[in-house]
């Protein structure tokens, strides 16, 4: 008894997922990002090897880039000299120190400089 609206349910349900997915592949409504995805996704527009540029044009501006190469490491071996030559960073305890004296000074209890008179 109730095979048969079983079955018919089914059926309908169906033809209504069936609607909707023709639906969208027909729809104007959505946007220009889908249809190109939907594109994508089914494997279109993408170029076939033959139109694909080889580096043959290209000999010609190896020159540059290797100019631009040679530049780009000038650059970088000035920066590493001038790191070389930097002065050493402070150790943690005369950061701490430093901390100390600007709190004192601060707050009003600095010691005087050494060597300095009262």
């Amino acid at each position: 008894m109730l095979r048969a609206p079983a079955i018919s349910l089914v059926a309908v349900g169906a033809a209504l997922l069936g609607g909707c997915a023709d639906l969208m592949q027909r729809s104007t409504i959505a946007p220009e990002w889908f249809q190109a995805k939907a594109v994508e996704v089914k494997g279109e527009g993408y170029p076939e090897f033959k139109d694909i540029p080889t580096a043959e044009g290209v000999k010609g501006a190896l020159a540059q880039w290797e100019a631009e190469a040679e530049d780009l490491r000038k650059e970088a071996a000035e920066v590493e000299t001038q790191i070389a030559n930097a002065p050493p960073a402070l150790t943690e305890e005369e950061i701490r120190a430093k901390a100390a004296q600007w709190r004192a000074e601060v707050d009003g209890t600095a010691a005087p400089p050494q060597g300095a008179q009262p």
